[in-house]
């Protein structure tokens, strides 16, 4: 189990009513006798100050509307019968908390029917759970508009399932009508707490991916060939589909090790272009081939809120193996490792993010790392892709990535209108890349470092990032 810092534990029971034993019920006095002068109440003690000496009689949830009590009693590590626990207490709120079914989960003790007992009270305000994730609008040379939307249910039926989807549509970099037009859908479905009789709670996730796109293939971004129509510049049309099925369980309360096992056919044709230089091409096998790979991935995340979290960390480790043993026709390996604090680094509101990617084999390019994803903007050609879809003419996939950056948040506001929170953040990164290992850094911008300034609002249909370092993506 993480350790708790104390500053937390007295955060998460700041609501807590102070608790005493039951006062029992005098006797009936006798007409004969004179009526005992009632005693001096004792002190209620807090729940700082010798909780263990208590049982939870009870638990009771308040506040449920949509979410089925069954399903949120799952995330709470304390039972009716233990003795009271205030760590334990506070890991159960950051749980619900890290749900994101709750926009506020309090908790707070209640007198039991005896002496020595209480009931543990959890008071819940649920928010909406189907969501937007994703609100995808941009604008490159060879793709003037294109954009798309996320969906995602976090609750769906009330027993903790995730439903997710999304679409991105741009039309094809030629500009001929009887192009095919590029497109990225997803689904997928996830149930983060399974319960199987004499195992540990168990993780499921399935989803599916039909994509269809272009890659421009010159290896230099400012190549001659993209000065003219793009029809005439070397392309590599391709197209995928399939998905991965995921099983996993949880050794600790924000800990999940995962196994996804993830098949992919594809397709692809390399466009012969009156201008293409020599050795024009993107990683990828021509034809129909296979992706077959197997995943291994541990994660923990111990931030106390979804949306502006002030202590705790995130990270993940993920190694991915894809093989003719698998079933597939890439031989590579993918590694993938990831950190983010909370907006509390040494005292202050500031969160580091830290990203190491290397790739070794015979890799596609979109099992590469592309490092516009990593930066706020970069001045050139390149430009963060949308689900996976690039619509930038920079089609330099990297073996071999390193990103590090802090950021800064400032609320700004609490419940205001329909706009529940708000943050201001200004934030630096810096991306280092390489087309091989122990190469030199790859100019996929002019400018290494990025910078940003957004708004992030919190509100009941998602969260919304209206960002300065985006727009900055699209123009520079």
């Amino acid at each position: 189990m993480p350790p708790v810092l104390p500053a937390l534990i007295a955060l998460a029971l700041s609501a807590g009513d102070a608790i005493g034993p039951a006062t029992p019920v005098p006797a009936e006095p006798s007409p004969a006798a004179p009526a005992p002068a009632p005693a001096a109440a004792a002190p209620a003690p807090t729940l700082a100050e010798g909780t263990r000496r208590y049982r939870v009689e009870r638990i009771v949830l308040r506040g449920l509307v949509k979410a089925q009590e069954g399903e949120v009693r799952k995330y709470i590590l304390v039972a009716e019968g233990d003795v009271l626990d205030s760590e334990r207490v506070l890991l159960s709120r950051l749980r619900l908390l890290q749900l994101g079914w709750f926009s506020a989960v309090e908790t707070r003790v209640e007198r039991g029917s005896e002496r020595g007992q209480v009931i543990l009270v959890f008071e819940v305000t649920e928010r909406n759970t189907l969501i937007i994730t994703d609100v995808v609008i941009g604008g490159t040379a060879p793709q003037p508009i294109y954009g798309g939307l996320g969906l995602s249910q976090q609750n769906f039926l009330g027993r903790g399932l995730g439903l997710s989807g999304g679409l991105v549509y741009g039309g094809s970099p030629s500009g001929r009508p009887d192009d095919p037009a590029r497109f990225s859908a997803r689904l997928g479905f996830f149930a983060p707490d399974v319960a199987v009789a004499g195992l540990p709670r168990l993780v499921f996730g399935v989803s599916g991916l039909f994509l269809r796109g272009e890659e421009l293939a010159c290896g230099d971004a400012d190549c001659a060939a993209y000065r003219g129509r793009y029809g005439q510049a070397p392309r590599t049309r391709y197209q995928r589909a399939g998905g991965d099925l995921t099983l996993g369980f949880r050794p600790g309360p924000f800990e999940r090790v995962l196994a996804t096992y993830r098949y992919e056919r594809v397709q692809a044709t390399a466009l012969e272009a009156s201008l293409a230089p020599p050795g024009a091409s993107v990683p990828i096998l021509l034809g129909d081939s296979n992706l077959a790979a197997l995943a291994g991935t541990y994660e923990i995340d111990t931030r106390d809120d979804f949306f502006y979290p002030k202590e705790g960390l995130r990270a993940l480790a993920q190694v991915t193996f894809g093989s003719a043993l698998f079933g597939g026709d890439y031989e590579y390996s993918r590694y993938l490792l990831q950190l983010e604090t909370a907006y509390g680094l040494f005292g202050a509101p500031i969160r580091f993010q830290g990203v190491l990617g290397a790739v070794q084999g015979g890799a596609p390019f979109f099992e590469r790392y592309y490092p516009a994803d990593y930066s706020y903007f970069a001045i050139g050609p390149a430009l963060g892709r949308a689900m996976e879809l690039n619509f930038s003419t920079d089609s330099r996939y990297d073996a071999f990535l390193a990103a590090g950056g802090l950021e800064w948040g400032k609320p700004l506001f609490g419940k205001h209108g329909i706009l529940e929170r708000g943050y201001l953040a200004v934030g630096v990164r810096g991306v280092w890349s390489s087309a091989t290992l122990g190469g030199s850094r790859t100019p996929y911008s002019k400018v290494p470092v990025s910078a940003d300034l957004a708004l992030r609002l919190d509100t009941p249909v998602g969260t919304f990032n209206l960002s300065l370092g985006y727009l900055l993506d699209i123009f520079l």
